[in-house]
């Protein structure tokens, strides 16, 4: 690069001065040096400051959120389903925090890493089971344990690979202090008279406490039930988001949170678009006559 800057300076120098002499000044070209040795110290410099600043810079985001990196790869391999969940959450939850004045990269970068945990038990995970349902074989309250444990399990793998703090907050604030409602809801039909004995079915925590993860949270659970609705209209997307939002906002989940009701109006509005544009109705091509017939 100081190569490159040099040899333009140079030409440049040749074709406009008069004076060939200012062509070969040293003291120039000693500048050219000295902003190269800058750059070459631009990067262990940055981490010097993240580290002892606690800061993460959106250049270290931009390197975590590549999906070619160690750790995403091995995801994409043993869990591809929650691989693609992820992506999908990324996506969702960038495009509403650009609309909302929230930090985009930072949620994407949150999103992509917000269920790593599932890799310890991949196939305990709907978007990973090939056919056979392993909670079949547990009682409710031993698979809600199994699923709630992602969460502790994330943050522990992020701990180990030197994930920034900043994005282990999305980790431990997807479910908030959530209950994982599937298996308590069957749980509860089966002893409509009795509570659970301690918080079985529910998640650590904590809640959200940024705009950021607050969106996240929003985006994981829209993306997540989307999955499950037997058509795709705008009426039935509308009504997904409202009711899951809404629910959220009951249960007391962004009491922590600045974010206002304007905020989550607004990324209402956004994921109901993209996810109409995510499962639009495809044409089906019509078949030719001739070919028709025969059939």
């Amino acid at each position: 690069m100081m190569l490159a800057y040099v040899l333009f300076f140079f030409a440049f120098k040749l074709i406009k001065g008069n004076d060939i002499s200012s062509v070969f000044d040293l003291n120039i070209y000693s500048c050219f040096v000295i902003n190269a040795l800058l750059l070459l110290f631009t990067y262990p410099l940055l981490f010097v400051l993240e580290k002892v600043f606690g800061f993460t810079s959106n250049i270290t985001l931009v390197e975590l959120s590549n999906t070619n990196n160690r750790l995403l790869r091995k995801m994409s391999e043993e869990a591809p389903g929650t691989f693609q969940h992820s992506i999908q959450v990324a996506n969702l939850a960038a495009a509403a925090a650009i609309h909302i004045g929230a930090k985009s990269q930072l949620v994407r970068t949150g999103a992509l890493y917000h269920d790593i945990g599932k890799m310890e038990n991949p196939v305990f995970f709907t978007e990973n089971q090939g056919g056979f349902n392993p909670h079949s074989t547990l009682s409710y309250e031993q698979s809600a344990q199994v699923v709630i444990s992602h969460v502790a399990d994330g943050v522990r793998l992020a701990e180990k690979n030197n994930i920034p703090h900043v994005i282990k907050d999305f980790i431990s604030t997807h479910h908030g202090k959530g209950k994982a409602k599937y298996f308590y809801i069957l749980w509860k039909n089966e002893h409509p008279d009795e509570e659970p004995a301690g918080e079985l079915f529910v998640y650590p925590g904590p809640n959200p406490f940024s705009k950021e993860t607050a969106v996240l949270m929003m985006a994981d659970a829209v993306e997540a039930a989307s999955r499950s609705l037997s058509e795709y209209t705008e009426e039935s997307i509308g009504n997904l988001v409202e009711k899951i939002i809404d629910l959220q906002m009951q249960e007391g989940f962004f009491k922590e949170c600045p974010i206002t009701f304007k905020d989550i109006s607004i990324v209402k509005t956004v994921f109901k678009e993209k996810l109409k544009t995510i499962y639009h109705t495809r044409i089906s091509y019509p078949e030719p006559n001739d070919i028709a017939n025969k059939v």
